[in-house]
């Protein structure tokens, strides 16, 4: 079985909502054309790092959830991105994934805060790592920061995850650190990576793209333009993780009952 898998690497016009709908629409255009299963959008893609009018985004983004609901169940897409939520009283930094039914199938609250970009004052911390099913596949959700923690990707694997999915803004001041860490997530674990980023300047920060599909071998199947938005798309094979994990069984030699715990 093969899937193809769509990276929307935008630029995002920090504040403007529909500015940004309009051009995920565009994607989401080139998407069909090519008739990829799985479509990403970077971290806070329809506001960017606004985050002192989180409230009127939140409300905002209640809107688009339902315009892409329809977009998914037209063409038959998942359409993952994050999105500034409000939920019980608390804003969180939020991927939401939505299945081609149109119903949204996962949520997951990003963990790790960042600190420099005043996340961790705006909005409250997840509290969970989640899975979701996609296409046959089993994906660990995460976002940006996420990705320096690796304990989360294991947490992931022992709950049978062979994929990760990540959205990002990830500035051009770190690009080197992005590909290296994604490359060992997807190395130490022998998992499928799909890593969306925004690139272009958004608020203060200039975001480097760089978009990444790798195999759980590390391999790059596909990169984005570290200058310029791009459509960055592969088609994988799911029997490949399989026949990685088999040929190559390093994590049957975990031994996590000989390691301490805190």
């Amino acid at each position: 079985m093969e899937l193809t898998i769509a990276l929307a690497q935008m630029n995002i016009f920090q504040g403007h909502l529909e500015k940004n709908y309009l051009k995920a629409l565009e994607f989401l255009k080139e998407a069909r054309k090519s008739r990829a299963q799985v479509v990403l959008f970077p971290e806070l893609w329809s506001s960017g790092y606004d985050l002192k009018n989180q409230s009127l985004y939140a409300q905002q983004n209640l809107e688009l959830m339902s315009e892409l609901s329809q977009q998914a169940q037209e063409n038959g897409f998942f359409i993952g991105g994050s999105y500034i939520t409000l939920q019980e009283g608390h804003y969180y930094n939020s991927f939401i994934l939505i299945a081609p039914s149109g119903q949204i199938i996962s949520q997951y609250h990003k963990i790790h805060l960042f600190a420099p970009l005043n996340e961790n004052r705006y909005f409250s911390p997840g509290q969970k790592p989640v899975t979701a099913q996609i296409a046959g596949l089993t994906g660990g959700l995460a976002i940006c920061y996420d990705l320096r923690f690796p304990e989360l990707f294991r947490t992931y694997l022992d709950q049978d995850a062979d994929s990760f999915f990540l959205v990002a803004q990830w500035p051009t001041s770190r690009m080197d650190h992005w590909e290296i860490l994604l490359r060992a997530r997807a190395i130490e674990n022998q998992a499928l990576i799909a890593a969306c980023n925004a690139v272009g300047l958004s608020g203060k920060v200039t975001n480097g793209g760089g978009s990444l599909i790798l195999s759980p071998w590390g391999e790059i199947l596909a990169r984005g333009s570290i200058y310029d938005e791009d459509f960055v798309q592969a088609t994988v094979s799911l029997e490949s993780i399989h026949d990685i994990r088999t040929n190559f069984p390093v994590l049957r030699d975990r031994h996590v009952h000989h390691y301490p715990k805190n």
